[in-house]
């Protein structure tokens, strides 16, 4: 005889599933109120990976200004050629 699944409704399996994860809070890597300077290349390499791909605002908690200033930042800084 084959095993019966249990079904579960929609609501019992959301709630189950919503108490089992816990929620992540992100870390903010700048103050929602600060400005970004666009010459400071040490805090600009914060916002980049390794291989130089710009991180999105969901991984380091910016605002959306603040990301803003960050692409600007460091868009100029490798024409530059202070950042690779």
């Amino acid at each position: 005889m084959a095993m019966q699944r249990k079904s579960y409704n929609r609501a019992e399996r959301d709630s189950r599933d919503r108490d089992n994860s816990s929620v992540r809070k992100r870390a903010r890597a700048l103050d929602p109120n600060d400005i970004v300077d666009l010459n400071n290349v040490d805090v600009l390499r914060r916002f980049v990976t390794e291989h130089g791909k710009i991180m999105p605002p969901r991984l380091t908690g910016v605002t959306a200004a603040q990301q803003r200033q960050i692409k600007k930042g460091v868009r100029r800084a490798r024409n530059m050629g202070l950042m690779a």
